[in-house]
């Protein structure tokens, strides 16, 4: 699959999403803070029913949490550990014996979750702002241009010799209905 197609798919399944450009930016937002979270495979679920009970767009919140996917995910949370570490000032490397400790869920929370949710939370306090701004910015000025777009398919292209070519506006299905009954 072509990346450049994925993020322009993206791209316009954002910027096509209904709503006032407030909720989709909200929405968006609420959705990349909870993909920095170590919620792995309820994501999506938590995304959604927050931004419900928000009020802001679920599709856009459905979207957002995707900055961890399976390619990103290492990274993302590789970098949210190290960070959560570093404030907590736990050592950046698996605890003391690691294997035991996932197995047997001895201190898990605590060495592994309680950094990897302090990194997501200093993580995503950056990011979703920036994640807002970008997003609000981006819809408004897409559909400022369809609007534009929109509004010169009102004029047509005529000649005269007076004036040469010109635009003539067409006048919309139901102005000229309206004006043929009287």
């Amino acid at each position: 699959m072509n990346p450049r197609k994925v993020l322009r798919y993206l791209y316009y399944r954002c910027v096509r999403i209904h709503g006032k450009p407030r909720e989709v930016a909200m929405g968006l937002a609420l959705g990349l803070v909870v993909g920095l979270t170590p919620t792995m495979g309820f994501q999506m679920p938590v995304a959604v029913v927050l931004a419900a009970a928000m009020g802001q767009s679920k599709l856009a919140a459905a979207l957002g949490v995707w900055v961890t996917n399976p390619l990103t995910a290492p990274v993302v949370y590789g970098a949210t550990y190290v960070l959560g570490a570093l404030v907590l000032g736990q050592p950046i490397r698996p605890p003391d014996g690691f294997l035991r400790t996932i197995a047997s869920l001895d201190g898990l929370t605590s060495e592994i979750f309680l950094p990897l949710w302090v990194g997501g939370a200093l993580l995503a306090a950056p990011v979703a702002p920036l994640g807002y701004w970008l997003t609000y910015q981006t819809v408004v000025a897409y559909r400022l241009k369809a609007h534009h777009r929109r509004a010169r398919k009102l004029h047509r292209w005529r000649w005269n010799a007076h004036d040469g070519w010109h635009r003539v506006p067409v006048r919309p299905p139901e102005a000229a209905e309206e004006g043929g009954r009287g």
